[in-house]
């Protein structure tokens, strides 16, 4: 009887020990620059791939992730994504060799690496279904992940794009990341880089400046090379998903050609052209962009 009673006390003791499980903790809506990296998250993927992320909005809303540009990270959503985290549960990750994310010593990160990457997201987090925006890079990872993985997309927002092709940014940014050799690219080099036609947060601009500045050579060599070395133009016509494309007039890598190049790939786009606005139309008109974005989403 004794024996039965200790176990017993052991038993209740235990049991009083353990938390009493509340309802799940809310993902912000709102961050400022300087909760910006405190907010991510890791996940392992099945790729192999460490990734970082930030997760924001309605736990149990529809889906939206954002994809980021070459050399930037999930802040670069930052003065955006409280527009859409009323409805939306909005995922940003760093992508493979950006930010805070996995930078695997490789030759080169091809956008079917990322569209890769993306799928085991995805997966990793139960996430069947999502809708996209894709700025720049990323919205050649977004043509190439709707292409592939057409059952996980919802609709899809290209911003600042141009057709997946060898020659949408050529090697001469490739050509500029070998000239870094071991070195970080110097202050004039990221004073173009992230050059905008009209006035951008500065407190922002200091922080993103600052974490791309950061990137690793080898990094910077892999990105630019295997964003040279695919072509997806072959393929484009299996892109089924509704698709708006967002272009600055101003836009200082992909002119108004290219515009029309991509509308002829997919004919089935909506397209808004911005006067006198460039590359990074979220830095630039963050409000106006959103608007725009959550009436494609709404509508039928």
């Amino acid at each position: 009887m004794r024996v039965l009673f200790l176990l017993m006390t052991v038993f209740l003791l235990n049991a009083v020990a353990v938390p009493v499980l509340t309802a799940q903790e809310e993902f912000p809506q709102k961050l400022s620059q300087e909760e910006w990296a405190g907010a991510k998250k890791e996940i392992d993927l099945s790729t192999g791939l460490k990734m970082k992320y930030v997760e924001m909005g309605q736990r149990e809303g529809e889906t939206l992730i954002l994809l980021h540009g070459m050399t930037d990270n999930s802040r670069s959503w930052s003065l955006i994504a409280d527009q859409f985290t009323g409805k939306y549960r909005v995922i940003m990750p760093d992508q493979r060799g950006h930010g805070d994310s996995g930078k695997p010593d490789q030759r080169m990160y091809l956008p079917s690496d990322y569209a890769y990457d993306l799928a085991a997201l995805m997966d990793a987090k139960g996430l069947e279904k999502a809708n996209f925006i894709g700025h720049s890079l990323g919205s050649m990872i977004l043509q190439t992940f709707a292409v592939n993985y057409p059952e996980k997309v919802g609709k899809i927002v290209l911003v600042a794009s141009a057709p997946v092709t060898f020659d949408s940014l050529g090697r001469e940014l490739y050509d500029a990341a070998v000239a870094f050799g071991q070195n970080q690219p110097d202050d004039e080099f990221m004073a173009s880089w992230y050059a905008n036609p009209n006035p951008v947060d500065e407190n922002f601009l200091k922080r993103e400046m600052a974490e791309s500045k950061k990137i690793p050579p080898h990094a910077w060599r892999a990105i630019t090379k295997g964003s040279a070395a695919f072509n997806l133009v072959p393929f484009i016509d299996e892109l089924k998903a509704p698709t708006l494309i967002l272009w600055g007039d101003q836009d200082g890598f992909f002119d108004r050609q290219a515009q029309e190049a991509l509308k002829k790939s997919i004919p089935q786009a909506q397209f808004i052209a911005y006067e006198k606005h460039g590359h990074n139309l979220q830095w630039e008109i963050p409000g106006k962009m959103a608007a725009d974005i959550i009436k494609f989403f709404e509508s039928n």
